[in-house]
């Protein structure tokens, strides 16, 4: 039983030492996909828009000012909507959904 429990301080030591490098990397990577990706944009906006429509280059918070737009604009409504309630729910095969008429054949139509 003691030795068990001795397995579990070594994992509990062990989770702590990786856990003290965690944040700090993750604080490096944030930053780093930060102003990664706003000077991705502001250079693919000097090298494709300014060159083609002849507009003026944008600075990097004007990059990330068009990341958060299009965010807004191209992503607001992508997330699926949970339906819940009897109205949005579909009938099982063979459950309580109306039984229909069988066509008639074409001469027999009325009408």
């Amino acid at each position: 039983m003691s030795a068990d429990f001795a397995t579990r301080d070594d994992d509990r030591r062990r989770r702590r030492r990786n856990l003290i490098w965690i944040a700090p990397a993750a604080l490096v990577v944030g930053t780093a996909a930060f102003f990664g990706i706003g000077k991705l944009v502001e250079w693919l906006w000097r090298v494709t828009l300014v060159d083609i429509f002849a507009l003026k280059p944008i600075s990097f918070w004007q990059a990330w000012g068009l990341i958060l737009l299009s965010q807004i604009l191209f992503k607001a409504n992508l997330r699926p909507t949970t339906r819940t309630g009897r109205r949005w729910r579909r009938v099982p095969a063979g459950g309580n959904a109306p039984e229909m008429e069988p066509e008639q054949p074409e001469g027999n139509r009325e009408g």
